[in-house]
Protein backbone atom coordinates (compact mmCIF):
# COMPACT_ATOMS: atom_id res chain seq x y z
CA UNK A 1 0.00 0.00 0.00
CA UNK A 2 2.37 2.80 1.14
CA UNK A 3 4.43 1.49 -2.48
CA UNK A 4 1.29 2.10 -4.45
CA UNK A 5 1.10 5.54 -2.44
CA UNK A 6 4.75 6.51 -3.19
CA UNK A 7 3.99 5.41 -6.80
CA UNK A 8 0.70 7.68 -6.82
CA UNK A 9 3.17 10.82 -5.72
CA UNK A 10 5.63 9.85 -7.89
CA UNK A 11 2.91 10.24 -11.29
CA UNK A 12 1.59 13.32 -9.54
CA UNK A 13 4.64 14.79 -9.36
CA UNK A 14 5.59 13.99 -12.95
CA UNK A 15 2.18 15.20 -14.24
CA UNK A 16 2.72 18.55 -12.08
CA UNK A 17 6.14 19.23 -13.71
CA UNK A 18 4.58 19.02 -17.50
CA UNK A 19 2.92 22.17 -17.67
CA UNK A 20 6.19 24.21 -16.39
CA UNK A 21 8.39 22.17 -18.84
CA UNK A 22 5.53 23.17 -21.36
CA UNK A 23 5.62 26.80 -20.59
CA UNK A 24 9.93 26.98 -20.70
CA UNK A 25 9.61 24.79 -23.84
CA UNK A 26 7.16 27.80 -25.40
CA UNK A 27 8.93 30.63 -24.31
CA UNK A 28 12.24 29.06 -25.40
CA UNK A 29 10.73 28.24 -28.64
CA UNK A 30 9.18 32.05 -29.17
CA UNK A 31 12.88 33.15 -28.21
CA UNK A 32 15.50 30.78 -30.49
CA UNK A 33 12.44 31.84 -33.33
CA UNK A 34 12.96 35.39 -32.57
CA UNK A 35 17.07 34.65 -33.29
CA UNK A 36 16.41 32.93 -35.64
CA UNK A 37 14.14 34.89 -38.08
CA UNK A 38 16.52 37.33 -39.53
CA UNK A 39 18.57 34.45 -40.75
CA UNK A 40 15.47 32.44 -42.71
CA UNK A 41 16.54 33.83 -45.94
CA UNK A 42 19.79 33.30 -45.97
CA UNK A 43 19.43 29.67 -44.03
CA UNK A 44 16.77 28.74 -46.89
CA UNK A 45 19.30 29.37 -49.47
CA UNK A 46 22.41 27.43 -47.90
CA UNK A 47 19.60 24.55 -47.56
CA UNK A 48 18.97 24.72 -51.28
CA UNK A 49 21.99 25.18 -51.96
CA UNK A 50 23.37 22.39 -49.84
CA UNK A 51 20.45 19.94 -51.67
CA UNK A 52 21.71 20.68 -54.84
CA UNK A 53 25.10 19.73 -54.03
CA UNK A 54 25.12 16.84 -51.72
CA UNK A 55 25.38 14.34 -54.31
CA UNK A 56 28.69 16.20 -55.20
CA UNK A 57 29.62 15.99 -51.56
CA UNK A 58 28.89 12.07 -51.52
CA UNK A 59 30.89 11.65 -54.29
CA UNK A 60 34.10 13.58 -52.94
CA UNK A 61 33.21 11.91 -49.44
CA UNK A 62 34.02 7.68 -50.87
CA UNK A 63 37.53 9.35 -52.65
CA UNK A 64 41.18 8.66 -50.73
CA UNK A 65 41.47 10.85 -47.43
CA UNK A 66 38.00 12.31 -47.74
CA UNK A 67 36.62 9.11 -46.44
CA UNK A 68 38.04 9.28 -43.08
CA UNK A 69 37.33 13.15 -42.74
CA UNK A 70 33.68 14.61 -43.36
CA UNK A 71 34.82 17.86 -42.30
CA UNK A 72 37.45 17.89 -45.06
CA UNK A 73 34.91 16.71 -47.69
CA UNK A 74 32.31 19.60 -47.10
CA UNK A 75 35.03 22.27 -46.75
CA UNK A 76 35.82 20.34 -50.21
CA UNK A 77 32.38 20.60 -51.58
CA UNK A 78 31.45 24.23 -50.29
CA UNK A 79 34.99 25.54 -51.58
CA UNK A 80 32.78 24.16 -55.54
CA UNK A 81 30.44 26.10 -54.07
CA UNK A 82 31.29 29.18 -54.06
CA UNK A 83 34.03 29.08 -56.95
CA UNK A 84 31.49 27.65 -59.32
CA UNK A 85 28.01 29.22 -58.20
CA UNK A 86 28.16 31.82 -55.18
CA UNK A 87 31.02 33.98 -56.62
CA UNK A 88 29.70 33.76 -60.45
CA UNK A 89 25.77 34.49 -59.18
CA UNK A 90 27.14 38.19 -57.32
CA UNK A 91 28.57 39.05 -59.99
CA UNK A 92 26.02 38.23 -62.45
CA UNK A 93 24.22 40.35 -60.10
CA UNK A 94 26.40 43.14 -59.79
CA UNK A 95 26.92 42.95 -63.98
CA UNK A 96 22.95 43.09 -64.15
CA UNK A 97 22.93 45.80 -61.76
CA UNK A 98 26.03 47.84 -63.86
CA UNK A 99 23.40 47.43 -67.42
CA UNK A 100 20.93 48.68 -64.60
CA UNK A 101 22.31 51.67 -63.98
CA UNK A 102 23.32 52.09 -67.76
CA UNK A 103 19.46 51.78 -69.01
CA UNK A 104 18.64 54.01 -65.99
CA UNK A 105 21.09 57.03 -67.19
CA UNK A 106 20.38 56.92 -70.75
CA UNK A 107 16.61 57.21 -69.60
CA UNK A 108 17.30 59.97 -67.55
CA UNK A 109 19.34 61.86 -70.58
CA UNK A 110 16.35 61.02 -72.95
CA UNK A 111 13.46 62.82 -70.05
CA UNK A 112 16.37 65.69 -69.81
CA UNK A 113 17.21 66.48 -73.19
CA UNK A 114 13.17 66.41 -73.62
CA UNK A 115 12.58 68.77 -70.99
CA UNK A 116 14.85 71.39 -72.03
CA UNK A 117 14.78 70.52 -75.92
CA UNK A 118 10.83 69.40 -76.64
CA UNK A 119 9.88 66.56 -78.15
CA UNK A 120 12.50 66.98 -80.99
CA UNK A 121 15.31 65.90 -78.89
CA UNK A 122 14.11 62.08 -78.91
CA UNK A 123 15.04 62.16 -83.09
CA UNK A 124 18.44 62.00 -81.73
CA UNK A 125 18.36 59.88 -78.77
CA UNK A 126 15.68 57.46 -80.56
CA UNK A 127 15.13 55.36 -83.83
CA UNK A 128 13.49 57.86 -86.09
CA UNK A 129 10.52 55.01 -86.69
CA UNK A 130 10.40 54.66 -83.08
CA UNK A 131 10.11 58.57 -81.97
CA UNK A 132 7.04 58.50 -84.75
CA UNK A 133 5.35 56.22 -82.57
CA UNK A 134 6.05 57.78 -79.35
CA UNK A 135 5.47 61.93 -80.16
CA UNK A 136 1.92 61.76 -80.61
CA UNK A 137 1.45 59.99 -77.54
CA UNK A 138 3.63 62.51 -75.76
CA UNK A 139 1.83 65.11 -77.26
CA UNK A 140 -1.75 63.74 -76.61
CA UNK A 141 -1.07 62.66 -73.41
CA UNK A 142 1.13 64.85 -70.89
CA UNK A 143 1.33 62.60 -68.12
CA UNK A 144 2.66 59.99 -70.11
CA UNK A 145 6.23 61.97 -69.27
CA UNK A 146 5.76 62.03 -65.79
CA UNK A 147 5.21 58.64 -65.19
CA UNK A 148 8.36 58.11 -67.36
CA UNK A 149 10.50 60.43 -65.23
CA UNK A 150 8.77 58.84 -61.66
CA UNK A 151 9.53 55.22 -63.18
CA UNK A 152 13.59 56.88 -63.88
CA UNK A 153 13.53 57.89 -60.42
CA UNK A 154 12.13 54.50 -58.85
CA UNK A 155 14.86 53.00 -60.87
CA UNK A 156 17.89 55.26 -59.58
CA UNK A 157 16.47 54.87 -56.10
CA UNK A 158 16.21 50.92 -56.47
CA UNK A 159 20.12 50.83 -58.06
CA UNK A 160 21.59 53.56 -55.42
CA UNK A 161 20.34 51.15 -52.48
CA UNK A 162 21.01 47.75 -54.06
CA UNK A 163 24.40 48.78 -54.30
CA UNK A 164 24.28 50.31 -50.63
CA UNK A 165 23.26 46.79 -49.11
CA UNK A 166 26.89 45.62 -50.15
CA UNK A 167 27.50 44.56 -46.55
CA UNK A 168 24.57 43.33 -46.26
CA UNK A 169 25.26 41.13 -49.16
CA UNK A 170 28.63 39.85 -47.37
CA UNK A 171 27.74 39.40 -44.66
CA UNK A 172 24.35 36.97 -46.17
CA UNK A 173 27.52 35.63 -48.28
CA UNK A 174 29.34 34.44 -45.02
CA UNK A 175 26.35 32.66 -43.62
CA UNK A 176 25.61 30.89 -47.14
CA UNK A 177 28.91 29.77 -46.92
CA UNK A 178 28.71 28.52 -43.25
CA UNK A 179 25.70 27.10 -43.39
CA UNK A 180 26.05 25.24 -46.29
CA UNK A 181 29.71 23.42 -44.89
CA UNK A 182 27.29 22.12 -41.99
CA UNK A 183 24.21 21.54 -43.85
CA UNK A 184 26.46 19.45 -45.92
CA UNK A 185 28.51 18.21 -43.48
CA UNK A 186 25.39 16.84 -41.09
CA UNK A 187 22.35 16.90 -43.13
CA UNK A 188 22.44 13.29 -42.81
CA UNK A 189 21.66 13.57 -38.99
CA UNK A 190 19.42 16.37 -39.64
CA UNK A 191 17.07 14.99 -41.74
CA UNK A 192 16.79 11.66 -39.62
CA UNK A 193 15.79 14.34 -36.33
CA UNK A 194 13.03 15.80 -38.56
CA UNK A 195 11.76 12.64 -39.72
CA UNK A 196 11.61 11.24 -36.16
CA UNK A 197 9.99 14.94 -34.66
CA UNK A 198 7.25 14.87 -37.48
CA UNK A 199 3.56 13.40 -36.11
CA UNK A 200 3.42 10.94 -37.89
CA UNK A 201 3.69 6.83 -38.08
CA UNK A 202 6.88 6.20 -39.08
CA UNK A 203 6.07 5.02 -42.69
CA UNK A 204 4.10 7.88 -43.18
CA UNK A 205 7.18 10.33 -42.07
CA UNK A 206 9.38 8.63 -44.57
CA UNK A 207 6.91 9.03 -47.13
CA UNK A 208 6.54 12.48 -46.17
CA UNK A 209 10.88 12.82 -46.21
CA UNK A 210 10.56 11.34 -49.59
CA UNK A 211 7.82 13.77 -50.92
CA UNK A 212 9.89 16.76 -50.03
CA UNK A 213 12.84 15.13 -51.36
CA UNK A 214 11.31 14.96 -54.68
CA UNK A 215 9.59 18.18 -54.76
CA UNK A 216 12.85 19.78 -54.14
CA UNK A 217 14.51 17.93 -57.05
CA UNK A 218 11.86 18.86 -59.37
CA UNK A 219 11.69 22.87 -58.14
CA UNK A 220 16.32 22.99 -58.01
CA UNK A 221 16.82 20.49 -61.16
CA UNK A 222 13.89 21.29 -63.38
CA UNK A 223 13.04 25.04 -62.81
CA UNK A 224 16.34 26.55 -61.54
CA UNK A 225 18.89 25.18 -64.08
CA UNK A 226 16.41 24.72 -66.63
CA UNK A 227 15.91 28.75 -66.40
CA UNK A 228 20.02 29.65 -66.25
CA UNK A 229 20.31 27.61 -69.01
CA UNK A 230 17.99 29.48 -71.09
CA UNK A 231 18.60 32.86 -69.40
CA UNK A 232 22.54 31.98 -70.78
CA UNK A 233 21.16 30.94 -74.60
CA UNK A 234 18.51 34.25 -74.68
CA UNK A 235 21.54 36.31 -73.84
CA UNK A 236 23.37 34.85 -76.28
CA UNK A 237 20.85 35.38 -78.55
CA UNK A 238 19.89 39.07 -77.49
CA UNK A 239 24.06 40.00 -78.10
CA UNK A 240 24.13 38.20 -81.76
CA UNK A 241 20.58 40.15 -82.30
CA UNK A 242 23.18 43.35 -81.76
CA UNK A 243 20.63 45.01 -78.76
CA UNK A 244 22.37 46.23 -75.79
CA UNK A 245 22.28 45.36 -72.16
CA UNK A 246 22.49 41.66 -73.11
CA UNK A 247 23.33 40.37 -68.91
CA UNK A 248 20.36 42.37 -67.87
CA UNK A 249 17.91 41.13 -70.04
CA UNK A 250 19.44 37.33 -70.25
CA UNK A 251 19.31 37.60 -66.14
CA UNK A 252 15.40 38.92 -66.99
CA UNK A 253 14.97 35.85 -68.73
CA UNK A 254 16.11 33.48 -66.26
CA UNK A 255 13.68 35.22 -63.36
CA UNK A 256 10.93 34.77 -66.16
CA UNK A 257 11.55 30.93 -67.24
CA UNK A 258 10.96 29.98 -64.03
CA UNK A 259 7.49 31.57 -63.65
CA UNK A 260 4.57 29.43 -64.85
CA UNK A 261 2.56 30.58 -67.84
CA UNK A 262 5.44 33.55 -68.58
CA UNK A 263 8.08 32.59 -69.88
CA UNK A 264 11.12 34.14 -71.10
CA UNK A 265 8.73 34.94 -74.30
CA UNK A 266 7.85 37.93 -71.93
CA UNK A 267 11.65 38.92 -72.98
CA UNK A 268 12.93 38.40 -76.36
CA UNK A 269 8.88 39.02 -78.20
CA UNK A 270 8.66 42.95 -77.11
CA UNK A 271 12.86 42.30 -78.29
CA UNK A 272 11.68 40.90 -82.01
CA UNK A 273 9.21 44.00 -81.87
CA UNK A 274 11.36 46.85 -81.58
CA UNK A 275 13.82 45.54 -84.06
CA UNK A 276 10.88 45.13 -86.21
CA UNK A 277 9.99 48.35 -85.57
CA UNK A 278 13.60 50.24 -86.44
CA UNK A 279 13.30 48.24 -89.52
CA UNK A 280 15.94 45.93 -88.69
CA UNK A 281 14.07 43.42 -90.37
CA UNK A 282 17.41 40.54 -90.12
CA UNK A 283 17.87 40.80 -86.73
CA UNK A 284 14.15 40.71 -85.52
CA UNK A 285 13.67 37.45 -87.52
CA UNK A 286 17.49 36.06 -86.08
CA UNK A 287 15.79 37.03 -82.17
CA UNK A 288 12.61 35.30 -83.12
CA UNK A 289 13.88 32.47 -84.58
CA UNK A 290 16.50 32.32 -81.65
CA UNK A 291 13.89 32.38 -79.22
CA UNK A 292 11.00 29.87 -80.72
CA UNK A 293 13.41 27.61 -82.23
CA UNK A 294 16.43 27.44 -79.14
CA UNK A 295 15.31 29.66 -76.31
CA UNK A 296 11.64 27.86 -75.99
CA UNK A 297 12.84 24.06 -77.01
CA UNK A 298 15.82 24.08 -74.74
CA UNK A 299 13.04 24.56 -71.82
CA UNK A 300 10.87 21.90 -72.92
CA UNK A 301 14.01 19.48 -73.83
CA UNK A 302 15.82 20.13 -70.51
CA UNK A 303 13.15 20.46 -68.04
CA UNK A 304 12.09 16.93 -68.18
CA UNK A 305 15.65 15.56 -67.87
CA UNK A 306 16.69 17.38 -64.55
CA UNK A 307 13.33 16.82 -62.91
CA UNK A 308 14.38 13.16 -62.43
CA UNK A 309 11.90 11.29 -60.54
CA UNK A 310 9.75 14.34 -60.58
CA UNK A 311 7.74 15.97 -57.62
CA UNK A 312 4.34 14.05 -59.24
CA UNK A 313 2.56 17.35 -58.29
CA UNK A 314 -0.22 18.51 -59.97
CA UNK A 315 0.43 21.96 -62.00
CA UNK A 316 -2.04 23.92 -60.74
CA UNK A 317 -0.63 23.37 -56.89
CA UNK A 318 2.93 24.03 -58.24
CA UNK A 319 1.33 27.50 -60.17
CA UNK A 320 -0.15 28.41 -57.05
CA UNK A 321 3.42 27.82 -55.04
CA UNK A 322 5.46 29.53 -57.58
CA UNK A 323 3.27 32.50 -57.87
CA UNK A 324 2.30 32.94 -54.01
CA UNK A 325 5.56 32.18 -52.76
CA UNK A 326 7.19 35.06 -55.10
CA UNK A 327 4.30 37.31 -53.51
CA UNK A 328 5.29 36.64 -49.73
CA UNK A 329 9.01 35.92 -49.92
CA UNK A 330 10.51 37.46 -52.95
CA UNK A 331 13.30 35.33 -55.66
CA UNK A 332 13.01 32.55 -52.39
CA UNK A 333 9.27 31.67 -52.65
CA UNK A 334 9.93 30.46 -56.29
CA UNK A 335 11.44 27.61 -54.72
CA UNK A 336 10.11 27.50 -51.06
CA UNK A 337 6.33 28.54 -52.32
CA UNK A 338 5.89 25.02 -54.38
CA UNK A 339 7.39 22.78 -51.82
CA UNK A 340 5.83 24.42 -48.61
CA UNK A 341 2.09 24.00 -50.65
CA UNK A 342 2.33 20.59 -52.07
CA UNK A 343 3.98 19.38 -48.62
CA UNK A 344 0.40 21.02 -47.33
CA UNK A 345 -1.57 18.92 -49.63
CA UNK A 346 -0.05 15.70 -49.34
CA UNK A 347 -0.36 16.08 -45.07
CA UNK A 348 -4.11 17.17 -46.14
CA UNK A 349 -4.66 13.78 -47.89
CA UNK A 350 -3.43 11.93 -45.40
CA UNK A 351 -5.66 14.06 -42.98
CA UNK A 352 -8.75 12.63 -45.54
CA UNK A 353 -7.65 9.34 -45.53
CA UNK A 354 -7.18 9.14 -42.02
CA UNK A 355 -10.97 10.62 -41.39
CA UNK A 356 -12.71 8.63 -44.09
CA UNK A 357 -11.00 5.52 -41.96
CA UNK A 358 -12.45 6.80 -38.83
CA UNK A 359 -15.98 7.11 -40.10
CA UNK A 360 -15.85 3.64 -41.97
CA UNK A 361 -14.53 2.36 -38.92
CA UNK A 362 -17.25 3.93 -36.44
CA UNK A 363 -19.98 2.75 -38.86
CA UNK A 364 -21.03 6.35 -40.22
CA UNK A 365 -19.76 5.25 -43.74
CA UNK A 366 -20.87 2.14 -45.63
Amino acid sequence: MIGLLKGEKKVQKGNGWFLPFLVIFALLAYLSGKVSLPLVKPLSWSALIAFSVYPLYERIRKRGVFQHSANLAAASATCVVVFLVLVPCFYAIFLAFKEGARLHQFLTEIISIMETSGEGALAVLLPEKIVEIIRPWMERYTFLRAWVRQGASWGAVYVVEAFGNTFSYIYYFSIIVVANFFLLRDGHVIISFLQEIIPLPPSESEIFMSRAKQILRAVVYGVILTALVQGAVGGIGWWIAGLPSPMLFGALMVFFAMIPFLGTALVWIPGSAYLFAISDITAGIILLAWGTLVISMVGRFLRPIFISGGGNTHFFVVFIGVVGGLAAWGILGLFMGPLVVSLFVFLLENYRVMWKAWLESSGYIQ
